[in-house]
């Protein structure tokens, strides 16, 4: 099985050494240095690994790996570090991160634990992504990008606003900041302020209530938006074909 992996980091020797080496072990490394890119990679690329290296700015890196784990809950993060082990190892553990490397690397070590930890998250991807996610009556697809509701059937959505409420449906009662909503969308638009993220809201709130009723997008102050409707999770009939 291949992993695909995606590796943040700012020093371009230490990026490309990284691609050259796990190359050779059949694991393709994607780089990015800024944690809007990253995001958007990360949003809309099948990778089962993470590698966290040096951030664009202090803290960054610790603040890219929270935002990866509520982004894709399943994938493998490991972060990578050139500072003596201690609370920068307990705070990128607390952030999410799964597994933690200290420089110099064992490349052996990196590729055995890259191999482990991308299968698990592989197997974990399988199993959920492509669901069809049920709330309210509404079913939304994310395979074929379509929100649709049992009575008023088809409703039209953006390809913004599709990628919002599938973020949001997605993560449930976990609270998505705008920073996050604003990384995620960054590739469709890298100008995307706040102000974006609140006016595509409002629009996805004003299309599901005048077919519902009802509005399962709640604002959580200080902390951006939630899910506040219960969703089940139901496999694709593609994918049960393909099974079958």
């Amino acid at each position: 099985m291949t992993l695909n992996a995606l590796l943040l980091e700012q020093d371009p020797a230490t990026a490309a050494l990284f691609v050259q080496t796990l190359a050779a072990e059949e694991i393709p490394v994607t780089c990015c240095n800024t944690l809007p890119e990253g995001l958007h990679l990360l949003a809309h690329h099948p990778f089962e690994l993470v590698f966290v290296g040096r951030g664009p700015e202090p803290g960054s890196r610790l603040e890219f790996v929270r935002l990866a784990r509520s982004l894709v809950p399943a994938v493998g993060i490991i972060v990578l570090s050139n500072q003596e082990l201690g609370q920068d190892r307990i705070a990128g553990l607390e952030s999410g991160a799964d597994e933690y490397l200290e420089k110099p690397f064992n490349w052996r070590e990196v590729a055995m634990r890259a191999r482990r930890l991308g299968s698990r998250a592989a197997e974990m991807m399988r199993n959920h992504s492509g669901l069809l996610l049920k709330f309210l009556n509404f079913t939304l697809d994310p395979l074929e990008r379509t929100l649709h509701h049992g009575l008023a059937g088809p409703i039209h959505l953006t390809g913004r606003e599709f990628d919002l409420l599938h973020c949001l449906a997605r993560s449930g009662s976990s609270p998505q900041s705008r920073k996050s909503l604003r990384c995620m969308l960054h590739g469709r638009d890298p100008h995307t302020t706040d102000r974006t993220i609140d006016t595509l809201i409002s629009h996805i709130r004003r299309k599901l209530r005048a077919v519902s009723g009802a509005d399962p997008v709640r604002t959580v102050r200080s902390q951006g938006y939630a899910f506040g409707a219960a969703v089940t999770s139901w496999p694709h009939p593609g994918q049960i074909a393909s099974r079958a």
